[in-house]
């Protein structure tokens, strides 16, 4: 008896989903028909105005049946199939950008959404168009763990995300270093207030730096010179200790060479290089050639720093230059006074990101908030990113060159969204969206169209959501120091780079 009661209640089910799709479907054709006539009104009488006004029973009506649609197929005991729920959902997106054209859905200036943690995908298409940094990709299970095993400790910090390390280029501050794990801004406040001679760095100093499991700093190493190193670690009071390090050691010019014989990670390890120098490599390069396109046999030149201690190495040091031949073709990374990295002929290798995704600049609804608190439970709801509150369909613009890594759906949390992998470093995320306009694998340019905005997913209203990240972590869009932003070279520069090219270039050949 139970079963046929069971079976019942999914044919009512089954019948309730279509009476409401073949509602909204009624709606949609009547919307289009009142548009129509509207637009044929227009062209007959163009010295009076007939503004269309559609009942609000009929906006009323729609609403609802939105709404009871979403709960029928929120239903967990009888969950609707893939089929059925992709379709309505295909439905719904379409009423919505067809109300937005007549002014049904208007800007919502305090549009915005507290479930944006991508979790659980209802839906996705994903690539993988990063480099793997750790070299152990392709390598069986039991490959991977004997490797593993075998490796010291500082070779393992490359691949635990809470530890980073970076070179000050010219006109960088604490606060930009930092920005690159994520901390925000009062972490670096509080160390310069502490300590004024973090105010004052210089180009090609080093940084090293962990994370706790809070995603709190907890210990950060300042190369200051070749004699001097600080450190500064955090005490059970909150404040940070410093230690000044004078350095009796030496510091030796070495150019290693070598050949790819596995990854290029153990092949830079096997040349000698420590994880700190690796990882100033893949800042390099990344811009330059995608490291997983390199084969086995490509040739690498690399002209290197080294700090030793009675004669043996430290760790310290920092990669001056770098020379790949790979299938024919040559590059270089070479890094100029200013502590960035160019090819021979001086030009950059970053590329510029766009500050906004959008053809115009649009009203922050929800500004980036790490400690936003969710209105109903009063908990902390981080909001990793910015909303633009802008009606359903406004175009979304990729803000830099970069490949599509994912498309996907969340019902109750992102909505429709796309994830574009810039390079190693930076991803930028886009939510909420009614249609996204490319496929994942797609190669897309700074400017074009990737997606139309829209109110899919938890929002409360029509808007884009927009993530900015840095090595995996979210940082806020709208301060952020973007890359390739003053990279270019004065005069003098340019000249003193030019004559140093020309000495790597020998070096290296």
């Amino acid at each position: 008896m139970q079963y046929i009661m069971l079976a019942r209640d999914r044919r009512k089910r089954k019948s309730r989903i279509k009476a409401v799709i073949f509602f909204i479907a009624i709606c949609s054709i009547a919307l289009g028909v009142f548009l129509r006539l509207n637009d044929s009104a227009s062209d007959k009488a163009e010295t009076m105005a007939y503004p269309l006004h559609l009942d609000s029973s009929m906006t009323n009506d729609l609403t609802s049946s939105t709404n009871q649609f979403q709960d029928i197929l929120a239903d967990a005991l009888y969950p609707a199939s893939a089929y059925t729920t992709s379709f309505a959902n295909e439905t719904l997106q379409s009423s919505q950008i067809l109300a937005d054209t007549r002014g049904l859905n208007t800007e919502d200036n305090n549009a915005t959404s507290y479930e944006d943690d991508l979790g659980q995908d209802d839906e996705a298409e994903e690539v993988t168009t990063h480099d793997e940094f750790d070299g152990l990709e392709g390598l069986p299970n039991d490959a991977k763990d004997a490797v593993a095993n075998i490796l010291d400790v500082a070779d393992q910090a490359i691949r635990i995300k809470e530890q980073f390390s970076h070179t000050v280029v010219k006109g960088e501050t604490l606060k930009d270093v930092l920005e690159l794990s994520g901390l925000d801004d009062e972490t670096g406040k509080q160390l310069t207030e502490a300590y004024p001679e973090l105010k004052h760095l210089q180009a090609g100093q080093q940084f090293y730096w962990i994370l706790d499991n809070d995603g709190k700093l907890e210990y950060l190493n300042w190369l200051v010179s070749q004699k001097k190193e600080h450190t500064y670690e955090l005490q059970a009071s909150g404040q940070f200790k410093r230690q000044i390090i004078e350095k009796k050691s030496t510091w030796k010019r070495d150019v290693l060479r070598g050949s790819m014989e596995t990854s290029f990670v153990n092949s830079l390890k096997s040349m000698g290089l420590e994880s700190r120098q690796i990882y100033q490599l893949f800042s390099a390069l990344q811009w330059q050639v995608s490291l997983k396109q390199l084969s086995k046999g490509t040739k690498i030149s690399i002209l290197v720093s080294r700090e030793y201690l009675d004669g043996k190495l430290t760790g310290q040091g920092n990669v001056e230059a770098i020379h790949i031949i790979s299938n024919g073709k040559s590059y270089y990374a070479i890094q100029a006074d200013n502590g960035r990295y160019y090819n021979r002929q001086g030009e950059t290798l970053g590329r510029g990101f766009a500050r906004y995704p959008l053809q115009r600049q649009a009203r922050i609804s929800s500004p980036f908030n790490p400690v936003r608190r969710h209105p109903i439970t009063g908990r902390i709801a981080p909001h990793k990113g910015v909303d633009f509150a802008m009606p359903t369909g406004t175009p979304v613009i990729a803000p830099a060159d970069g490949t599509v890594e994912k498309i996907a759906y969340q019902a109750r949390g992102a909505g429709r969204y796309v994830v574009i992998r810039h390079s190693r470093e930076y991803q930028t995320v886009y939510m909420h969206l009614s249609r996204p306009l490319v496929k994942a694998g797609q190669t897309v340019k700074k400017g074009e169209r990737i997606a139309l905005s829209g109110n899919t997913g938890g929002s409360t209203g029509p808007h884009l959501h927009y993530e900015f990240h840095i090595n995996g972590r979210p940082v806020n869009p709208i301060t952020v120091k973007l890359p390739g932003a003053s990279s270019s070279m004065t005069t003098a520069e340019r000249k003193a780079f030019l004559i140093k090219a020309a000495e790597v270039e020998r070096a290296l050949r």
